[in-house]
């Protein structure tokens, strides 16, 4: 059944930003209404952002000739490597930067290696995703800010790596040598499975969500903390941990396919999200913090048109400011 009174005509006029102030009111009042009319709402935005565009599907590269690779590497000296990769994602173009340091001072307790090992640094900037596939067959993506390193002599029975911010394993499957993801506080231990390991910058913690197959998880002493099961989100922050059904795994996960998918989510939150999808700082008023929760999907859209569908459904004026953005509580409607 159609839901009544809904402003269907001030709808379409916000949705191509041509509406007046009258038209906003309006909204706004038939928001008040109901709980219910966000909820439609924000299905109008979902369904106007994923179809205003027609988008060809991209799948990224997966293949990485290693060979070709280690025989550019002169292991008589440091060097830096970068090579520009051209995605349709919401950068034009991601460089990955790979360095091979000899000695490499990690400033990680877990690792151990010996100190004439060669390291390889793959970093993304802010704003960018990529993928790598390691010499093992696994796949990593790196969303944006993220780091990933691994030994020289990593090899299919030898595989460890260090991670930092945000990425998404596809590790190959081999019971008997386990996969170890080395964060800033926690180690993974796997052996054969796809999860999602976030540092969230907002909240200084860490999140883990396993989507498939089983991993451990170790403290930085060493200790067992837990085994997750499919669908299981592991957080963890200053040194407390809990578990947690995670009711869509594949929202947290989605950014690996060109897209965010927020889910009741709250504000901060978004923002945290938005700030490494767009490669900006968001600083948002904090009578804004927890009074709003959000679902609703990216694609295709720049900055300012996420800004613009926020804009509707939330009373907030934004400025931006090349990477600066600032938002803030919409006191009164401008007439």
């Amino acid at each position: 059944m159609e839901p009544i009174n809904t402003p269907w005509e001030a709808i379409t006029a916000r949705l191509k930003n041509e509406a007046n102030a009258e038209q906003l009111l309006q909204i706004e009042e038939w928001l008040v209404l109901s709980p219910e009319n966000q909820e439609i709402l924000s299905e109008i935005i979902n369904t106007w952002s994923l179809t205003k565009y027609k988008t060809e599907f991209y799948e990224p590269d997966k293949s990485i000739n290693w060979e070709k690779l280690m025989n550019l590497i002169d292991h008589s000296q440091s060097r830096t490597i970068q090579l520009n990769t051209w995605y349709r994602w919401i950068a034009a173009a991601s460089i990955i930067a790979l360095v091979f340091l000899t000695g490499l001072g990690l400033g990680n307790g877990f690792f151990r290696h010996s100190p004439n090992i060669s390291f390889v640094k793959v970093t993304v900037p802010e704003g960018s995703k990529t993928q790598i596939v390691l010499p093992d067959s696994t796949h990593v993506w790196l969303n944006s800010g993220a780091e990933l390193q691994y030994p020289s002599d990593f090899t299919a029975h030898n595989r460890q790596v260090i991670m930092r911010g945000e990425c998404f394993f596809a590790v190959t499957k081999d019971p008997e040598h386990p996969f170890i993801v080395d964060g800033s506080k926690l180690r993974i231990k796997v052996y054969g499975t796809q999860f999602n390991v976030n540092e969230n910058r907002f909240s200084k913690g860490t999140d883990i969500t396993l989507i498939s197959g089983k991993v451990e998880v170790y403290n930085q002493i060493d200790q067992l903390i837990s085994k997750l099961i499919p669908g299981e989100q592991l957080i963890y922050n200053n040194g407390v941990s809990h578990v947690q059904k995670t009711q869509n795994p594949e929202a947290l996960t989605s950014w690996i396919n060109n897209m965010l998918v927020f889910n009741n989510q709250p504000f901060e939150e978004v923002i945290s999200y938005l700030e490494k999808w767009y490669g900006v700082k968001i600083t948002l008023d904090k009578t804004l913090y927890y009074n709003y929760n959000y679902t609703f999907k990216v694609k295709t859209e720049s900055l300012r048109e996420v800004l613009e569908l926020i804009s509707f459904i939330t009373p907030i004026e934004y400025h931006i400011e090349g990477e600066k953005v600032i938002i803030k509580y919409r006191q009164h409607m401008k007439k």
